[in-house]
């Protein structure tokens, strides 16, 4: 069952969520970390924010770590400075 709910988590499912969290407040770069802690190991962009992150896709996040990069995203909190190691910590 985990597997099929997998299958079925969009990239517009994903944006939306994204969309939401950014909100109620949540720190973008946050957010953009979280993606690139869950997108595959092979992932590039060209982009990046004016901090320095790469701003990948979320068409980057395998469907296997879809479901773990939104309980992720569910964690973040809307005072959340954007710190690495926090973002870390809820990346597992």
């Amino acid at each position: 069952m985990t597997e099929v709910l997998q299958r079925v988590i969009t990239a517009a499912t994903l944006r939306q969520a994204i969309r939401a969290k950014i909100r109620v407040g949540v720190n973008p770069r946050a957010i953009s970390l979280l993606i690139n802690a869950h997108a595959s190991p092979d992932a590039r962009s060209d982009r990046e924010d004016e901090t320095g992150v790469q701003r990948l896709a979320v068409e980057t996040i395998p469907h296997a770590r879809r479901a773990a990069f939104l309980a992720a995203l569910d964690r973040l909190q809307d005072d959340l400075a954007g710190g690495a190691a926090t973002v870390a910590s809820l990346a597992g």
